[in-house]
Order: structure tokens, then C-alpha cells, then sequence
């Protein structure tokens, strides 16, 4: 396949940004000018593919003429009002809309403007929801190891990832953690346990209910399919399920962050269906809007919701953006666009392609696992396969791999720190859901090319 003709990248350095508060300063960003479908251009004429739909939220491609007029018509009917006062209409058919995408007993959804704010409110609501039944003392949230859950005071006190909070964590709450249960680096069975490992894994967080007493124990949260901590690391078959259980035991709340995974992204409408489990709130966020505008959904089963019901001071919690009524119809355009256009089937059955076409990638000694669903995929690199022992971080694997995916015209989405804190590198490779055969093979060509230069140079 022949790809556009490279220029000559001019990126810009973070200090010469205009106002902009850059988020290094040191860094030299390239400026994205356009987009169309799973492609971007930059300010020098060179096009990219998105192989991460911007920030894995791109899910219908860039450019939808749709979601653009969509947004134009809300906006000169009414571009705002407020929810602590008054309802409106859009808000009203794009919540309906969610609750077609959501499992049975899943009705409402508290719209916000991210995912870390969904998570935030998931939290809250849990600890309110216990606080209304007379269960005061309820209000820790476990968390797991290598997980991300969002940038927010709360979300950070349950994100496992110490490289995005290691300098501000005094700030944070210091909730509890259980391990991840990736079978990569599982520590009982070292991936090869199987369903009985995928149980064991999850009796630790019985384990940390009864050490931290369950009359403290409000929730526990996880990703199904772990996004930006882990790189599409799901863990074996039966720890949903076990964990289900021992949260009804403990009268704890189940939490399921599909923010990135929600909405169709690993082939499923959202990424816990691949289990036979029903969680208490599931969170959304990237998918539901497109990346068209800021969004977050909070979807609490009707279970939680009937305590709320009869609650004359309603829920403790909202802010200015809460249910904004432009947002919501941007986020009913592309929802209707997903069904429409039957876009988590396409991501099954494509995911499923692209799935197969990555395992081409062990040919390349530094790739330690390619692991995903859908179209959320991963892969982690390894100084050495045997040992999977990860790469000393002044090799500069991820900045390496980016660049040099740049110079290939596609964009990855590296990441790491996940084995010790410090150590550990993967990426991501979550495409728009839009995307036929033919792009993936598109996009493992480009990987290919990416790969091959990046083991030349190291």
C-alpha cells in the first residue's frame, strides 16, 4: 500500500505555544490542523493514522458533518441552562438514548463533562447511597494496582498508576489496592492459571474487605478491559464474576470505569458484557460523546437509583455543566451515528481481524504480549521475553516508538510504569470504530514499518 509522501515535521516547542500552559515545556508538540474519518493532518501537510482515535474517544472518526450540524442547531435554539434549575430537552433524549446502549436496570445516567467527573460521581453516589440506608461508616473505595481512573481528587485516590500522581499524592486520599489480575504478570500463575486463577486473584479482594472491616467498605471499582495503566489487560476469565459475589456479601457497590471501554469499543456495548455480571454503577465518558465535546455519564442501576427516589434534598453532588443541554444533543448525535451505523458489531468483527493480524507482531523480540477485544488493543515491550524483564526507562522506549510511528504517518499511544512504579512500557491501539479490513491492514503495515525501526535502533 503506498502512503502520502512525508514532509519535513516542524514541531513547536511548549514554551512558544502562545498562552498556552503546555503540559512539558521542554516538549516539542506537532499541531494537528484537520481531521476526516481515522485520519489527521499537521500544520506541514503530513496525514496520520489515528491509531487512537485521539485519546481513545474519537469513536466515529473526525470530521462527522452529523455531530457538526447536530451542535450548530442546539446551539442557536439554546446553548445552556441550568440543571440545578430547570430541565431540557436534549438532556432528556440523550440520557433515553444511553439507556438503549446500557444492560437491563440500567435507566438513568448523571451526565457530566469527563470521565475522571463520572468516576467521581460514581463515588459520591455510593457513599450517599449507603449513607441513606444507615450505613454511615461505609465510604473507602478499593482500587487496583495498574489503574486509572481519572485526574480528579477522588479519581486520583483511586488510580494505581504512581506516575501520574506520585508528585501530588499527599493531596489524595489513600484508598486501598488489591492486585491487577493480568495474567501477563499475574503473580500466582504467571498467566497461565486459567479461570481458577481468575477466582484466586479476586478472593484478595475479599481478603481487604475483612481487613479493612466491611463496615467501611463502600466500593470497589475496576476496568474490565484497563486502559491508558495497563494497555487493554483484562483479567482471566471468573474474577468478575467472584468479584459480583463477594460484593453482594459485603453489601459492597460494584463500579465498572468504562470510560474508555464503554460504548462499543472492545465489540460489546460496554466491556463488563463480556462476563454473565451486573454491576451496581457502570461510568462512561470517551465513547459517549465522539470527542465532539466534553462528556461523562454516571449509569447507577435502578436498585441504587430507588434510594434516591424519595429524597427531598436530592443527591449531594452536580456542578455547572452538569446535563448541558448543547453537549447532550452532540453526544445524541453520536450515539444515534453508533446504531446506525452498527458500529459495535464493526468493532467485533473488525477487532477480531486486527486481533489476529497483531499476533504478527511477536516476530519482534521486544514485544512481550499483544492482548485486547474489540478494537482495544495493547502491547508491552520487554528488554527480555523469557523474563519478561521491562526496558531500563532511560531508553526512552515510549518517546522512541512515538516518534518514529510519526515518521510511519501513525499515531500509537505509548504508556507504562506499570511493573514497578518506575518500569514498564506498552501502548495502545484503539482505532475509530469506524474502521474496515482494509484500514487495519492500513494500520499494521505502518505498525510493522514502526516496529522494525524501533528494533534497528535499539
Amino acid at each position: 500500500m503506498t502512503h502520502d509522501a512525508r514532509r519535513e515535521r516542524t514541531p513547536t516547542p511548549g514554551a512558544d505555544l502562545g498562552g498556552l500552559f503546555p503540559r512539558v515545556f521542554p516538549k516539542e508538540y506537532v499541531t494537528i490542523v484537520r481531521g476526516e474519518g481515522h485520519t489527521v493532518w499537521d500544520a506541514d501537510g503530513n496525514a496520520y493514522f489515528d491509531a487512537v482515535s485521539g485519546n481513545q474517544n474519537v469513536t466515529v472518526g473526525h470530521g462527522l458533518s452529523e455531530v457538526a450540524d447536530a451542535a450548530a442547531e442546539q446551539i442557536e435554539r439554546l446553548e445552556y441552562t441550568s440543571s440545578m434549575l430547570f430541565a431540557n430537552e436534549p438532556a432528556q433524549a440523550y440520557t433515553e438514548k444511553i439507556a438503549e446502549f446500557t444492560p437491563d436496570g440500567f435507566e438513568k445516567a448523571w451526565l457530566v463533562s469527563s470521565g475522571s467527573e463520572a468516576n467521581e460521581s460514581a463515588v459520591k453516589l455510593a457513599r450517599q447511597y449507603h449513607y441513606e440506608r444507615g450505613n454511615e461508616g461505609k465510604y473507602k473505595v478499593i482500587s487496583r494496582r495498574q489503574s486509572y481512573h481519572g485526574n480528579t481528587g477522588i479519581a486520583m485516590a483511586l488510580s494505581g498508576f504512581p506516575a501520574r500522581k506520585t508528585k501530588m499524592g499527599p493531596l489524595y486520599a489513600n484508598f486501598p489496592k488489591v492486585p491487577h489480575g493480568s495474567p501477563y504478570r499475574c503473580p500466582y500463575c504467571d498467566g497461565d492459571g486459567g479461570e481458577a486463577c481468575g477466582v484466586r486473584c479476586a478472593d484478595e479482594l475479599e481478603r481487604v474487605i475483612q481487613q479493612e472491616g466491611p463496615d467501611t467498605v463502600a466500593a470497589f471499582i475496576a476496568e474490565p478491559v484497563t486502559g491508558a495503566a495497563n494497555a487493554a489487560a483484562s483479567p482471566h476469565d471468573g474474577y468478575f464474576e467472584r468479584v459480583r459475589e463477594i460484593c453482594t456479601e459485603y453489601d459492597v457497590l460494584f463500579i465498572v470505569d468504562e470510560v474508555m471501554s464503554g460504548f462499543g469499543r472492545t465489540g460489546e456495548n460496554f466491556a463488563i458484557e463480556h462476563w454473565d455480571v451486573t454491576p451496581d454503577i457502570i461510568t462512561g465518558a470517551k465513547g459517549m460523546s465522539g470527542g465532539y465535546t466534553p462528556m461523562g455519564g454516571t449509569m447507577p442501576h435502578d436498585r441504587i437509583v430507588d434510594v434516591f427516589e424519595d429524597l427531598e434534598d436530592g443527591f449531594q453532588h452536580g456542578h455547572t455543566y452538569c446535563f448541558n443541554p448543547t453537549s447532550a444533543a452532540i453526544g445524541l448525535a453520536v450515539l444515534e451515528y453508533v446504531a446506525d451505523h452498527d458500529l459495535v458489531a464493526n468493532a467485533r468483527t473488525v477487532g477480531a481481524y486486527l486481533g489476529e493480524r497483531l499476533e504478527e507482531c511477536y516476530e519482534y523480540e521486544f514485544v512481550g504480549d499483544v492482548r485486547g477485544k474489540g478494537l482495544m488493543w495493547g502491547l508491552e515491550f520487554v528488554a527480555d521475553r523469557e523474563t519478561k524483564e521491562p526496558f531500563d526507562p532511560d531508553v526512552g522506549l515510549g518517546e522512541l516508538l512515538f516518534e518514529t510511528g510519526l515518521d510511519h504517518g501513525l499515531i500509537t499511544y505509548p504508556g507504562g510504569t506499570h511493573v514497578d512504579g518506575e518500569r514498564g512500557d506498552h501502548t495502545l491501539l484503539t482505532p475509530p470504530l469506524t474502521i474496515d479490513e482494509g484500514d487495519a491492514d492500513d494500520l499494521l503495515e505502518r505498525l510493522h514499518a514502526t516496529l522494525e525501526a524501533v528494533e534497528r535502533e535499539l
